[in-house]
């Protein structure tokens, strides 16, 4: 698992989700890689998960970045137990790691996107019984919509 949080670089741009894409959940999000903030939309579909930086975060250099859901190796809360109290005054964060690196988001409802992410592994799991399922790293927090009893 790569412990690197910057942000890959020198690759072209994916596409904002696409017209034919089916997205899930789709709200705003903060990607907070680094000490540079950047503001925009993340959008959650059956193939990936794409931030799109706000037009005026563009213009400062913001880019798109795409987690594709079969090279994500970890989903975690951070920090792990909604009780906890974070390290140096950080608002909790959802980190998506990747083999490339961890992109840190922070959204409005952080354990409905937790949620969002899981349920939409055990869709494609339900699909394809070979699909790639990542880690999922979370404690103290259980969602009755998802239980398997």
């Amino acid at each position: 698992m790569a412990e690197n949080h910057r942000l890959p670089k020198g690759r072209p741009q994916p596409d904002k989700p696409r017209a034919g894409e089916h997205v899930r959940k789709s709200g705003g999000a903060d990607l907070q890689n680094g000490w540079y903030a950047r503001h925009g939309t993340l959008s959650l579909s059956d193939e990936r998960l794409v931030f799109v930086p706000t037009p005026l975060d563009t213009l400062l250099r913001a880019r798109r970045h795409e987690m594709r859901l079969d090279d994500i190796t970890e989903v975690e809360r951070w920090p792990k137990h909604p009780g906890d109290i974070p390290v140096g005054g950080r608002r909790p964060r959802l980190l998506i790691h990747t083999p490339e690196c961890v992109y840190e988001l922070m959204v409005g409802d952080l354990d409905g996107w937790f949620d969002a992410v899981e349920k939409v592994y055990q869709l494609r799991g339900m699909r394809r019984p070979d699909a790639h399922v990542p880690a999922f790293t979370r404690e103290g927090v259980e969602n009755f919509m998802l239980a398997e009893e």
